[in-house]
């Protein structure tokens, strides 16, 4: 059984934010957040619990920095 499912991704996103989003989205987006969530364990599972998975919100805030930089 996945760890997130397009379901609860269309549920959170109705319940919490009141968008509607289609089945497709939702479940790409369930697909992703699976994704995530097994590499954080991976990394919880070999002691490395303080990094980031490739895609955690620091990691994209270093990432558009360097866009930025790149693009000055």
């Amino acid at each position: 059984m996945p760890l997130v499912t397009g379901e609860t991704v269309k549920q959170v996103m109705r319940d919490l934010y009141g968008y509607e989003i289609s089945e497709a989205d939702a479940d790409a987006i369930a697909h992703s957040a699976g994704a995530m969530l097994t590499l954080a364990g991976h990394l919880r599972a070999i002691g490395l619990a303080g990094i980031e998975p490739p895609f955690g919100y620091p990691v994209l805030l270093a990432e558009a920095a360097l866009v930025v930089k790149a693009r000055s």
